[in-house]
């Protein structure tokens, strides 16, 4: 793609420097040697010419670039917005959304242009898109949609702006715009469990104590007593003995969940969200998905990133807002090996009663430290294992590279004694499969809750 020349002035175009050449050249010709036919050819190119010059813009158009959204979810839609004024002479104006990595255009109609009520032509003459858009504030709008398929902090742009005026004959721009920041939340992945959470403690959630309480699961009919509510009058009970008769429940109650995600490598290549999963891209929609199905059952959840360059931590907290506080903490993380940081010596703030779910891809031993540490401590402790089955996928091709290729196994090999090490000690290992992951280690954890008396 040939590098286009950037000016903030009108400039003639090369159909305009063509067609005066075409004139100065064959008009002489034509009057010297007496050729009305060359004079005929060569008129309509001086029509456009005069044309041309008489309707030569001036003023140099305002611009400006927008985005229709601050923050959105990894694969929704967003636009890019590029305002310019339509000054006097121009005719086209256009706008150039610059490529970026996870960024791809939402195209409506390829190569649509349309005229509007005031014969100005609005297209976008881009690779991008093209297509018209509205006045607004004197301004023409030209959005170019774009879906993002990827977490993080994404560069929309930069924009390129151009104009033209009439015949083509000058040209305004291109002119760059700075590119825009859009912040993309991970997209959670699919995640259910059935399984209580071991340890509910708090009086808020959808986990059922083992004492009475105002809650939504049913317990027993008992008797009228002080200070019941008569919603809970149980009438046909009543009406059969002659004494008030009331419904008793179960108490709902909560626990706090804490998601810890191991951010020291990024293995694979990402290929957004409908392409490739890294491990780093599993880890964080996992977690996402995590923290949002406890969040949605009413339970208190908190945030830690183990990560050198993003050591992000989110205090523990509920509701809605707390949710979309998670997500935009995830957007922010970086891989980066911490080597500096005693994984035995990081105070995490996580208390008894706390059910921690570490998501790793489990190929740093701080990470599996930090779970025997916590573990040790009586500590309801489950690691996801963000790398699962892919680990072949990841492989190195041992024809390009058969050195990387036994170095890889013999790490997968490490990988796996070290996993069994961490089992030994009482930690549970799981594959991250979706929904239903968790089910069978949360079910053997409120067991072992039930058997010692917790």
């Amino acid at each position: 793609m040939a590098v286009l020349e950037r000016s903030d002035a009108w400039r003639p175009t090369h159909a305009f420097q063509r067609c005066l050449v075409a004139v100065l050249a064959i008009a002489p010709v034509a009057l010297l040697w007496r050729r009305p036919d060359l004079l005929v050819l060569v008129s309509p190119l001086a029509m456009v010419l005069a044309w041309s010059l008489a309707t030569r813009p001036q003023e140099r158009p305002d611009h400006r670039f927008a985005l229709s959204h601050a923050q959105v979810r990894e694969g929704d839609q967003a636009l890019a917005v590029a305002d310019i004024e339509p000054v006097e002479g121009a005719e086209v104006l256009s706008a150039a959304l610059t490529p970026a990595p996870f960024v791809t255009a939402v195209l409506q109609e390829k190569m649509r242009q349309a005229r509007d009520s005031d014969g100005l032509l609005v297209q976008r003459t881009c690779a991008v898109a093209e297509a018209e858009g509205p006045q607004v504030q004197g301004y023409r709008r030209l959005p170019v949609g774009v879906r993002v398929t990827r977490w993080g902090v994404r560069r929309i742009g930069p924009m390129q702006v151009a104009a033209s005026g009439a015949w083509g004959s000058y040209r305004w721009g291109p002119l760059s715009m700075e590119a825009q920041g859009l912040r993309v939340l991970p997209q959670p992945a699919a995640f259910d469990t059935s399984a209580p959470a071991p340890h509910p403690r708090g009086l808020v959630g959808m986990h059922r104590s083992t004492r009475p309480g105002e809650g939504s699961e049913f317990a027993t009919i008992r008797p009228f007593q002080v200070g019941d509510r008569l919603r809970r009058i149980h009438w046909p009970r009543s009406s059969r003995t002659g004494e008030l008769h009331v419904t008793s429940s179960y108490a709902d109650q909560d626990t706090h969940v804490a998601v810890l995600v191991d951010a020291h490598y990024d293995l694979g290549r990402s290929g957004g969200l409908s392409g490739e999963s890294s491990s780093l891209d599993r880890s964080v929609r996992a977690a996402a998905a995590v923290a949002e199905h406890f969040l949605q059952q009413g339970d208190r959840a908190s945030l830690r990133v183990l990560s050198a360059r993003t050591p992000l931590t989110v205090p523990v907290g509920t509701g809605r807002r707390h949710g979309v506080r998670i997500l935009d903490t995830l957007s922010r993380v970086r891989a980066s090996v911490d080597e500096e940081t005693d994984p035995r010596r990081v105070h995490l703030g996580i208390g008894s009663g706390t059910l921690v779910v570490m998501i790793s891809a489990l190929v740093s031993p701080d990470a599996l430290t930090q779970a025997a540490t916590l573990a040790a401590r009586g500590t309801s402790v489950v690691v996801v294992d963000a790398l699962g089955e892919a680990t072949d996928r990841l492989a190195p091709s041992a024809e390009r590279d058969p050195l990387a290729r036994t170095a890889w196994r013999i790490r997968m090999l490490e990988r796996d004694r070290e996993i069994r090490a961490i089992r030994a000690q009482g930690v549970a290992v799981v594959p991250w499969l979706g929904p239903g992951s968790l089910d069978v280690v949360l079910l053997e954890l409120a067991h072992r809750r039930r058997r010692v008396g917790v």
